[in-house]
């Protein structure tokens, strides 16, 4: 008698219109999964096509929208949740994006039986971090490890690189940004913190692993992975290389602490979605780096060389790749 064939598993994506919702979402399909998205109301259009167009399941409603929400929550195998942000608008606090959004979907994972909650955080995550960013994050997970929920914990460093999607990390965009329109590249302090910067195809694929192998455990028996690249370098250092793999050549210039805090309380003040925090200026001031590497002791991943994950910046002749669905 023939063997029958392993059920796909049906995968929940919150936060699916993002820079890492559409790259998991896209691994996912690409491994077999159904995939369920969970996407605001008001969510740009062309995001939402880009997930209806690799043949995503999508849902349009909030966390905060119980009746709505749990139909996307029901007879799941995994939810992910992905919400969260390193640059909140004007009005917006990142107790709320974290701790907030996070209570909602641990909520949710536990009333539905969800059987597995795989959570996105951050590298640095700590309940004694320096940054609110950090400690905010922390406080996100203690959220899902409330719950009975099995649970997985992912933190990946500064991510990088495109494969599919029309979407950046938000400090990368702004990176680009100012290589493109600034005469100097403004690095603050003297650009000598470190970071291992991750390339998303990597992160994406330990995600699918841990998706595909792992149950999870509750509360503190939760595994939490740290993520990142192969190579350890400065900010100013990866500004040279980001500069390098889009042809522009500009002198980069140290902002002093001081004057760096003062513009961002100006631009918390003026801008909707501030171009820098005083919150960011305490994230600038501390090296980002892994002790243990999960990418490569747990899901066996060869790092992404960061020249060649910056490589997908170069051309636009990558769109052409992402509305056929093809990687580069």
């Amino acid at each position: 008698m023939a063997e029958m064939s392993k059920k796909a598993q049906t995968v929940l994506i919150d936060g699916a219109t993002g820079y890492v919702g559409n790259h998991l979402a896209y691994e996912l399909k690409q491994s077999g999964m159904n995939v369920r998205c969970l996407v605001r109301n008001n969510a740009n259009p062309e995001d939402i096509a880009f997930l209806k167009e690799m043949g995503a399941e999508i849902f349009e409603a909030d966390l905060s929208n119980r009746n709505l929400a749990r139909q996307a929550f029901a007879d799941l195998d995994t939810a992910v949740h992905l919400i969260g942000s390193i640059a909140p608008k004007r009005g917006e606090s990142l107790a709320q994006l974290h701790g907030g959004q996070t209570a909602a979907f641990a909520s949710l994972c536990q009333e539905m039986k969800v059987p597995k909650a795989l959570m996105l955080t951050a590298l640095g995550t700590a309940p004694d971090a320096l940054s609110l960013y950090h400690r905010t994050k922390w406080q996100a997970e203690e959220k899902l490890r409330e719950t009975n929920v099995k649970s997985i914990f992912v933190r990946p460093s500064l991510l990088i690189g495109r494969v599919v999607g029309r979407r950046d990390s938000k400090l990368v965009s702004r990176f680009k940004q100012m290589i493109l329109t600034r005469k100097k590249v403004p690095v603050i302090g003297d650009g000598s913190n470190k970071v291992q910067p991750l390339f998303i195809q990597d992160l994406v694929k330990a995600m699918r692993i841990a998706i595909e192998t792992q149950t999870g455990e509750v509360g503190s028996l939760a595994p939490v992975y740290d993520l990142a690249g192969g190579r350890i370098i400065s900010i100013r250092e990866f500004l040279t290389e980001l500069m390098k793999a889009i042809d522009v050549v500009k002198p980069v210039a140290n902002v002093p602490i001081p004057l760096a805090k003062l513009a961002a309380g100006l631009a918390e003040t003026f801008q909707d979605v501030p171009v820098l925090s005083r919150d960011q200026v305490l994230l600038s001031m501390t090296d980002n780096v892994c002790i243990t590497n999960h990418l490569t002791t747990v899901f066996h991943i060869e790092p992404t060389d960061i020249a060649k994950a910056l490589q997908t910046y170069q051309s636009e002749k990558r769109n052409e790749s992402v509305k056929t669905g093809k990687s580069i």
